[in-house]
């Protein structure tokens, strides 16, 4: 298969996320997929009613056109959810009296209490975890291009409602409405890649846009300093989320005119693209499209300990994550950096979480079955960052930096998670279940995390640190055994029935449990 640069063709400029950036990083990567995809160990003989070569282009249009669209709308939404970080760089904190100082160090420096910042931090993740089955069963029951449009759009006003708030009520009450809203984007992005790309593809297309929280946190630094260095009637942090609201809302209505549904229902699709698009579906043994909720279904993943495998590894890898987005700039202030070096450092953070998740996929693709080996790996470069900021000496910033950013590579691990929880299941309501249920473990952790670094004193966060760690090693051994109890899966369904032969239709919407013929990634 082939793949090529996701952005030099994309049409939409937008500007104001300086989204030059994340064309750069793309054209390398792609230029690697390209070549691993139109490698002959990696093309599969098949009796297909249609050439390789229509199948490439297919792919190609598919990888212009969807996959910039799920890049964009992920890139708003991390940037969005995590711009109060960097409003407190700009007295967010102290109008809305989220932080207090409780005493001080002998050198002088305050130690303050962030528990209300941290429960304004806390309270989107509520509000997504409230929004995640309600919005997972718009999106099945009606057009799922429709529902993530119109949550895009909703949010976008809720995020500029932002500038309002004058209290702590207020911006607790609008950051509960923000996550419900977003919790619309990433389950239905999950499902939406099943439906497009065999499972061999999914994990990198999944990683294109899961790695937007590592470009949302790359470029947003420096755009919301340059924004909050306006000045004039209104503090310099109500800027930022009128601009970025407004941004938004605009692209809102991008999704609602261009994001598809599924191969049978699109109107970008010629007949023969159609065609290919449902045989891919067909050869993915993963069922059908569906609007009809499946009760069956949807016990049955909450059966199967797959769903408490992605669950549990979304969740411990959340931890550290949610606490780094949320008390980054406050942890590297707390290193000795100004204001301005702590939104600049968060770039690079950024940066390696972007590569980290893309070049897992890439890895993925080239070698088969390595999913959950790069989980385990992720997390143990991760477990090394927590000792150093658990065990480095305060004085050496530059050490304790660095074991900040070793943290953000374990943000692969969740992603490959998210990969996992749609390749290895099958039926429409099971596979939305599942990825809806992944992201309820999404949103614990990211409160867990936010509360254990608030709970714990600044600058040192020891707590925090000693947390993250412990969930890191339960992320390793959770990952270990979930890969020997599939492989030991795999085996006996080759024992019993042989290798798959394409014996079901994509009408018959069977569970990987149902199918025999189903073998699990590993």
């Amino acid at each position: 298969m082939q793949q090529d640069s996701l952005s030099a063709d994309y049409p939409m400029n937008m500007e104001p996320r300086n989204m030059e950036a994340v064309d750069e990083s793309k054209i390398d990567a792609a230029e690697e997929i390209e070549k691993v995809e139109d490698d002959p160990a990696n093309m599969k003989p098949s009796n297909d009613p249609f050439t390789p070569e229509e199948e490439k282009r297919l792919i190609r249009k598919l990888d212009f056109w969807i996959i910039p669209l799920m890049m964009v709308t992920y890139t708003l939404q991390s940037y969005d959810k995590g711009i109060m970080s960097a409003a407190t760089q700009f007295n967010f904190n102290a109008d809305l009296k989220l932080t207090t100082i409780v005493g001080y160090e002998p050198n002088g420096t305050p130690i303050t209490n962030n528990q209300k910042y941290a429960n304004a931090s806390m309270i989107f993740y509520i509000g997504y975890l409230v929004g995640t089955y309600p919005m997972m069963f718009l999106s099945q029951h009606y057009s799922t291009s429709r529902v993530v449009a119109c949550a895009t759009f909703l949010w976008g006003v809720v995020l500029m409602s932002t500038a309002g708030c004058f209290n702590y009520a207020g911006i607790m009450l609008n950051r509960f409405f923000l996550g419900f809203l977003e919790s619309a984007v990433a389950p239905s992005f999950t499902v939406l890649v099943t439906f497009w790309w065999t499972r061999e593809e999914q994990a990198l297309r999944t990683g294109f846009w899961y790695s937007c929280v590592g470009v949302a946190t790359a470029i947003s630094p420096l755009i919301n300093y340059g924004l909050g260095q306006t000045h004039g009637s209104l503090p310099s942090w109500k800027p930022i989320f009128l601009i970025l609201g407004g941004i938004t809302v605009l692209w809102s209505i991008v999704l609602f005119f261009f994001l598809p549904d599924n191969p049978m229902t699109s109107k970008h699709l010629t007949d023969a693209e159609r065609q290919i698009a449902i045989r891919r579906l067909e050869r993915n043994n993963a069922g059908t499209v569906s609007h009809e909720f499946n009760k069956s279904q949807f016990f049955e993943a909450f059966r199967d300990y797959k769903l408490y495998s992605c669950f549990f590894i979304v969740l411990l890898t959340g931890v550290p994550s949610g606490a780094i987005g949320t008390f980054g700039t406050i942890v590297i202030n707390g290193f000795g950096f100004d204001h301005f070096d702590s939104l600049a450092l968060t770039c690079p953070i950024g940066a390696i979480t972007a590569i980290s998740i893309l070049l897992s996929g890439y890895i993925t693709r080239k070698w088969k079955n390595t999913r959950y080996l790069l989980i385990v790996v992720c997390g143990l470069i991760s477990i090394a960052g927590t000792l150093i900021c658990w065990f480095g000496p305060r004085d050496n910033r530059g050490l304790l930096f660095a074991g900040i950013f070793l943290i953000a590579v374990q943000v692969a691990s969740g992603g490959l998670a998210v990969s996992l929880a749609a390749s290895n299941m099958a039926g429409h309501t099971k596979k939305s279940t599942v990825s809806a249920s992944t992201f309820v473990g999404y949103c614990v952790g990211n409160v867990i995390g936010p509360v254990i670094f608030g709970a714990s004193p600044g600058p040192v966060y020891h707590a925090g640190f000693v947390g993250s760690f412990v969930c890191l090693c339960g992320v390793v051994v959770i990952a270990s055994i979930t890969y020997f109890l599939l492989r030991r899966e795999n085996n006996k369904r080759d024992q019993r029935v042989g290798s798959p032969r394409g014996l079901h239709s994509i009408d018959e919407d069977l569970t990987d449990m149902q199918n025999e013929e189903f073998r699990y990634v590993l």
